[in-house]
Formats: structure tokens, C-alpha cells, sequence
């Protein structure tokens, strides 16, 4: 549990109940208001060290962060770079084997929060005791829905539904998404890996969320999702 400048916040990681290795990384920075999680993408090559690499460059560009960068600006930089080093890496060393990794960050600056993120690791709003999922998944689902082939009923059940379509390291380019607002006193943020959400619902984790204790919120979600045997690593980021 850190507490600094105000807010306070919950961080976890866990190799789940099936795999030996954690591909999960993140990044808590209550100081400088900055939280990450990272997934490295297990069916590929390397996951641990990708999503590794994505923190150590967040953290890097953060160090030698221009006073003239807004915060949010200097994470996007960060993924960019992350994902120019991590292609690189897989074509000249790996020969050409895909590596990478998903990623969301959460930065508040002054009033403002932003949501920055590449892949399926997601970012919520707790306001009013109701849950709102700020991200969206880049994933095929998601492309197929987007473009009319499948309707959301469809969606739900599909066969692709945790195969991600962009991701950081597995292109030349990546893109980069932003959502941005005004937080409000008592505002609670998650950012989590797609190990939590596998097997809780939205409705569950903000049942979770109502308790007025921080770290027994998130020893509950980390606790719920272990419980139901989580087949994934789970990686899970409260701030208020």
C-alpha cells in the first residue's frame, strides 16, 4: 500500500494457479502519479522480458522527462519506444519471432486523469459506486464488431475474444490510444491485466470497489480471481 501526495494505492501481481511465470510487470508511482501494468504476451516469445522492458523505458522516460512534456505525453513517448526497441530486438536477435506486450497506464495531472494503453490491459473508473471501463480492448473481437461481421451478442462468446490486435513490439508502428478527464474526490481507478477480468465480471469487481478500505478491496479482487483458478498471470492497481 503506498500513500503520497494525497492519494493512496493498491499494487499486486500474481503467476496464477496454473502458469510458473509471471509475464505480468507494473509500475507504482504514487510521487509522481504514475501506474502502469504491463502483460507480456504468453503465447509468444519472451513475455516476461517484454513487458519488463516496457517499465524500464516508462521509468527511464520519466527520469529524463523535459520540464516542457506534459505527463501523459512523456508515457505515450514511452510506449512508442518500447515498442521501436522490442520489434527491433525480435528481428535481429530472435529471428524474427514475435514478442510483446500489452499496456496501460494511468497518469493524474493537476484535476486531469489520463488512460493511455495498447492492447487488452484495461482501465476503469469507480465513481458513485458505479464501475466504467475508460479503455477498450484492441483486440479481434473488437475489429470484427467495429467493422459489422459480428453483432455483441456474438462478441461475448467468441472464439478470438482474448486475441489482441495491437500490442506493443509485434509491429514497425504502433498506435497508441488516449481517453482523458477530470477526476473527482473519492474517484477510485483499476488498471488490471486481462487476468482479473477473465474471471470476474464487471459487476463483481465493483461490488469490491463499494468497501471503503483500499487494500481490502484489492486483496478481494486479487483473491477472487486466484480462487477461480486464474489459467493467467493477474496484475491488479487501485488509486484513489
Amino acid at each position: 500500500m503506498d500513500k503520497g501526495m494525497g492519494l493512496t494505492s493498491f499494487a499486486q501481481s500474481h503467476c496464477g494457479v496454473i502458469r510458473s511465470k509471471n509475464e505480468d510487470a507494473f509500475l507504482a508511482l504514487p510521487e509522481q502519479r504514475v501506474w502502469v501494468v504491463a502483460d507480456g504476451m504468453g503465447a509468444h516469445s519472451k513475455g516476461d522480458y517484454a513487458s519488463s522492458q516496457v517499465i524500464e523505458l516508462v521509468k527511464q522516460h520519466l527520469y529524463n522527462k523535459a520540464q516542457s512534456t506534459p505527463l501523459h505525453r512523456t508515457l505515450i513517448n514511452a510506449f512508442e519506444d518500447a515498442n521501436k526497441q522490442l520489434f527491433h530486438h525480435s528481428q535481429q536477435l530472435m529471428q524474427g519471432k514475435t514478442m510483446g506486450s500489452t499496456a496501460v497506464a494511468l497518469v493524474l495531472d493537476g484535476t486531469d486523469f489520463y488512460f493511455i494503453w495498447v492492447g487488452d490491459s484495461r482501465g476503469y473508473l469507480f465513481r458513485n459506486n458505479r464501475l466504467e471501463q475508460q479503455t477498450r480492448d484492441h483486440s479481434r473481437v473488437n475489429v470484427l464488431l467495429d467493422s459489422g461481421v459480428i453483432t455483441s451478442a456474438q462478441a461475448a462468446s467468441h472464439p478470438l475474444q482474448h486475441e489482441v490486435a495491437r500490442a506493443i513490439g509485434v509491429k514497425h508502428d504502433v498506435q497508441v490510444e488516449v481517453v482523458h478527464g477530470t477526476w473527482q474526490t473519492d474517484d477510485i481507478f483499476l488498471l488490471c491485466s486481462d487476468g482479473l477480468t477473465q474471471k470476474l465480471s464487471d459487476f463483481e469487481i465493483e461490488v469490491s470497489l463499494a468497501t471503503a478500505n483500499l487494500q481490502a478491496a484489492g486483496q478481494a479482487l486479487m483473491h477472487s480471481a486466484l480462487t477461480r483458478g486464474a489459467g493467467d498471470n493477474v496484475t491488479c492497481i487501485l488509486v484513489k
